[in-house]
Order: structure tokens, then sequence, then C-alpha cells
């Protein structure tokens, strides 16, 4: 050991002391002996010297400095640092950081070791189990869900690669099935959260809540959608269509299907509004329209509450606005929690089964099942012939069929209730249609309402803008309803009456009659799109250009002409001799162009008796 070790650790020699007197210690340091640490003990020489030299520095500091250790204090001390100690001087913000650990750790010299010091000596701590634990959060438990086997590979290369700097005690490799019994003891839900999230996870361990159970019918009722897996064809033309959406309401006390709806759009406020009065209707016209069909379909009604999920259909105003007189409540089913809609799930398994599986023309949820199938080809199904078998499924099948353990059957529990709904009859049924409506809030102007991008207009709604227009200022709002199965109407409501008026569209052509909300909002693109194609853009940016730099050129002219804009004449009177010249496009462009006319007649000279009024009278014809 040095004598410079010596000294700052605790070992003076007073004669190699007397020697040195040109390094001039600090008396600090040579007062009172430091105890050996075995830490600094153990580090290598060259750290040793690094901790010796930044002791040197503080010292030679401290004994110089007056003030606080701040950079306007210790800059100039530390140019003195390189010519007295023959040390290379840290930046004054280096060296406060060395002062405070140094003091703070009560002047121990192992607060000056430099910190990648401890970097090397990781691995003498490292075993077989710190690596595993490395290769199973760094591999294993990834998003990129890594193999077992992979993550062994890590493991056994780190232990390798460690294997290398130890000469004695070498890390033990553990066996693979070791590695794998490991890693299969880790907590599922924990492995789960770490390779696929966390709302998988909680999805996948989730617990099974219970359902509330209904004491009634149409108490509970659950509404959702599903394509069928058909492809059904034509009625005229014999051309396969491709899969329909149904909507489908389920009542939760009887296991009844109380409502339903076929299209082929896409699920929205519309296919949820046919259901609904599909629902809420009774069914009379059932047997009219469908012959073969034996029983009656006795469920209709009011709605207590209707259990919806979170689709877009069903978060829209005109729902909540729509079904407020005819629904107490509408639940949302939280997310990953398919039990709180349990049954109208298992219907559509149910309906799969029992009906569609049967049908020539049905698709696969699986492509790879369909091998040399192709349902186009195969598809027979008219659209009217899978509507008469699907209410013929539900009316005189589903109905009548006792559930899977034999408890009850539907349509029998329904009637047997103690329970009647409410209906919707006469003058009920014809607000239903309208309440049901697409909601929307317009103003009244001086055209009517103007909505879809058409105008609404009607005497009664006039009278009502005379009589019921706001007084301060502001835009009289009202309440519009559209069936959007035919939008050559709509239906306002009048707040001071409370009452719906139906308003027709202004429509001399005949093009809204019996035009669906769909069919106009396509039209309309079309028309746009057939507008864009039209318009030239090029030569309609040349226009522009063209006119933005005319203007500017007859700007700068006039700024440069010399005239005296002061001596200017005034612009009415200027205004009155081009109506009497007749400029414009028929006629000269300038009041100084037109010829003077030679009369022979005498002409008197009265221009000193006129003035600007006498140019009031004339007007053109």
């Amino acid at each position: 050991m040095s004598s410079d070790s010596k000294s700052i650790f605790g070992f003076f020699d007073e004669f190699e002391a007397s020697e040195g007197e040109s390094q001039q210690l600090p008396i600090e340091l040579t007062q009172e002996p430091f105890e050996i640490s075995s830490t600094i003990d153990s580090q290598s020489p060259k750290v040793q010297q690094e901790v010796i030299r930044r002791i040197k520095i503080i010292a030679f500091v401290e004994k110089r400095l007056k003030g606080g250790w701040t950079e306007k204090n210790l800059n100039p001390i530390l140019s003195l640092v390189e010519s007295e100690l023959q040390l290379t001087p840290p930046s004054w913000r280096t060296l406060a950081t060395w002062k405070k650990s140094y003091f703070e750790a009560g002047k121990d010299p192992c607060a000056l070791i430099p910190k990648h010091t401890f970097k090397g000596n990781r691995q003498k701590e490292m075993d077989s189990q710190s690596l595993i634990d490395e290769a199973i959060q760094n591999v294993y438990l990834t998003r990129e869900r890594l193999s077992v086997a992979e993550a062994y590979r890590y493991y056994k290369s780190r232990v390798i690669q460690i294997n290398r700097g130890i000469v004695e005690g070498k890390i033990k490799l553990i066996s693979e099935r070791s590695f794998y019994n490991r890693i299969h003891d880790l907590p599922p839900y924990e492995v789960a959260i770490a390779r696929f999230g966390k709302r998988y996870a909680d999805r996948e361990f989730r617990s099974v809540g219970q359902q509330v159970a209904a004491t009634k019918p149409m108490e509970y009722v659950e509404i959702d959608h599903t394509p069928v897996p058909v492809i059904l064809i034509d009625d005229e033309l014999e051309i396969p269509l491709g899969r329909p959406y149904l909507t489908m309401l389920y009542d939760r006390f009887s296991k009844c299907i109380v409502g339903l709806s076929v299209n082929f759009r896409d699920p929205s406020f519309d296919s949820v509004r046919k259901a609904l009065l599909n629902t809420l209707i009774d069914k009379s016209w059932l047997k009219n329209s469908y012959p073969s069909i034996k029983n009656d379909w006795p469920c209709h009604g009011k709605i207590d509450y209707l259990v919806v999920d979170n689709g877009a259909e069903f978060w829209t105003d005109s729902l909540e606005d729509s079904l407020r007189p005819f629904v107490t409540d509408i639940q949302y089913s939280q997310t990953a929690k398919p039990w709180r809609k349990s049954g109208i799930e298992k219907l559509f398994d149910q309906m799969n089964k029992g009906l569609v599986n049967a049908l020539p023309g049905k698709t696969f949820t699986n492509p790879t099942q369909l091998q040399d199938y192709n349902p186009k080809k195969d598809a027979v199904v008219r659209v009217s012939v899978f509507l008469e078998l699907l209410h013929k499924w539900i009316v005189d099948y589903y109905h009548m069929a006792p559930d899977s353990r034999e408890r009850a059957i539907p349509y029998h529990k329904w009637n047997q209730s103690e329970w009647t709904p409410s209906y919707y009859d006469g003058a009920e049924k014809e607000q239903l249609r309208v309440e049901l409506g697409l909601l929307r809030h317009r103003t009244i102007g001086v055209a009517g309402i103007r909505l879809h991008n058409l105008r609404y207009q009607s005497p009664e709604l006039i009278e009502y803008r005379k009589y019921w227009a706001s007084n301060n200022g502001k835009k009289l709002f009202v309440k519009t309803k559209t069936d959007p199965s035919d939008i050559s109407h709509i239906h306002v409501y009048l707040e001071s009456e409370k009452k719906y008026i139906k308003v027709p569209a202004v429509d001399n052509t005949g093009y809204t009659n019996g035009l669906s909300l769909f069919e106009h909002e396509r039209i309309q693109r079309v028309r746009r799109l057939n507008i864009r194609q039209l318009a030239d853009d090029e030569s309609l940016a040349d226009t522009f250009l063209y006119m933005k730099s005319r203007i500017q050129e007859e700007t700068d002219r006039f700024r440069n002409a010399k005239s005296n804009k002061a001596s200017l004449p005034k612009t009415g009177n200027t205004s009155k001799l081009a109506k009497f010249n007749d400029v414009g496009s028929d006629g000269p462009s300038s009041i100084n162009t037109i010829p003077v006319k030679q009369e022979t007649t005498v002409v008197f000279d009265v221009s000193g008796q006129l003035s600007d009024d006498d140019f009031e009278d004339i007007e053109g014809y």
C-alpha cells in the first residue's frame, strides 16, 4: 500500500510525512487517523488512488473556501488544484456532490468510491436463482409471449457467460425440466397479466356473477344483434345477397323471444327501433303473414328494464329519448361480464344449431372449415322463406319445447304468469311509432325546418313560429322525430302544446315519397361524388389565381397613379353619370368615352345652374 493510502486510511508514517512536506496534507487528515475499511481495502489500487484524489481536493478546497460551496466560490479555488496538487480538478458541481456524500457519511472514504465500481461486483453476488428470475422476467413474462424453451435458452446462455469470469465456485446450471417446473409454479393470474394484459387476465380468471332474477314477464328484456351464418337469395332476382343481421329481444322470466328484426344493414338505431316496435306492439299480423304457423305469439308489452351491451347503437340520444315513455330504465352490461346478458347469447347459439345449421348456404366461423364447400353456390334459401322458417322455429318449436333441464316451457310459463304486461293500442300505438323516431333538434326559420338536406314546412308550424318565437333574440329550437323508413315527413314536438305535429317535406317532384333515410343518404353521397368528378380543380385554381393577380394589378396601378386623390370627384356624382351613360356590360366601360352628339338646336349653357340634387331623378328605365 502506498504512503497516501496508509495515511488516508489509517496508517501514518511520521518520517515519510516529514519527507513529503511538499504535498501539504491537511492538518485535519493527520490529526485523527481513519479506521481501515474492509470495503476500501478490497478495492483495486486504481480505485484507492481515485478516493485519495477526491479527499485531497475536498481538503484543499475546504481549507481555502470562504462562504458556501457555490460555483462563484469554488471555481477560483479549483483553478489552483492542478498547479499546487498536480491533480486534475473536477467541475464545481461534481465537487459539491463529493463533499455532500463525504460529509453526510461522517467523512467516511467509502462514500467517495466511484459508483461504476460496484457494477463489476454484481456477478459475484449472482447465483442460479437470480439468473432464473432474470430469464423469466426478461424473456417469458413479456408481451412477445416467448416460449418456455426460449426462456431456458436465455438462462443457459447467461450462466455460461457469467461462469467465464468466475475461477472458483461456478454457477451450477439447473436442468430444463427444473426450469419448466419453476415457471409452472408461477401464479397464473400474474403470468396472464404480463403476457396478455390485465383485461385478458381479468376475463380469464373472472368469477361468474349471478344474474338478477326476473319475477314477471317483460321485467328484464335482453337485446342484441348477430350476423346469421347463412347466405340468402333475393326473391325476384335469384342472386345471393349475403348474410343478414338479426336483432332479437329475449324475456328473462319466461325465456320467450318477444321481438326481432332482420335486415342486411349493419346494426344501428334503425335496427333497434324496428325490433322494439315488433316487441311493444301486438303480433296479431303473424298468422296472416305466415299461415303455416299454428300457435300464437302472445309476447308483447311495456318493458321495465332493457338490458343492452356497449354497442354504439345503444348509446344514442335517440334511443334514450325514445324509450323514456315506454321503458322504465336501460341497463348497460359491463365489459367482460357476459353473464349479465347470458340469455340472449345462449338463444343465438340455440337458433344456429336448431335452424341455421340445416340450411343450404350456411357459412362457417372458421374459413378453414369450408374446404371445397362454397356457400354462395350452395345458397338456395330466399329471404321470404328464411323469414317464414325463422318465425316458425320461434313460435312453433322454441316456445313449445322444454329447456335443457326440463324445468319449464317458454310459451306456458308466459301464459301461466299472474302478471299481465301493459299493452299499447289505439292512440298509444301511434304515439309509440312517433316516439321511436330518430331524434334531432332543429330551429324553425323562415323556410321552416332544414333537416337531412331537406326542407319541412306546414301552416301549423308557421303559426307556431308566429306566436311562440323567442323574444330574447335566441333561435326557436324544437325536437323532431324522423321515421328512418319514410322521410317524406317528420314529427315536430310543440313544447307549449305538449304534442307532436306532422310536417311534410317541401317536395314538388315526389322525390321523398316512400324514401328511406338510408336511401336518401346514399343518393346524396353519389351526387356529391359526381359533382366532384365534374369539377376541374386545376382550372378552378388557375381562375382563382388569375382573379387575385388582376385585383393586385389594379391595386398597384391605382396606388402608382400620379393624380391627387384629394381632388377626385364624389362617388355619388360619378355613379349618377355612370347610370346616365349606361356604363356596364352592354355599354361603355367609362363615362369619358361617350362621344358628344352634334345638335342643330340651340343649346343653353346651364352648367352653372345645376347642382348635385339635379341628378336625383335620373333613373334607369
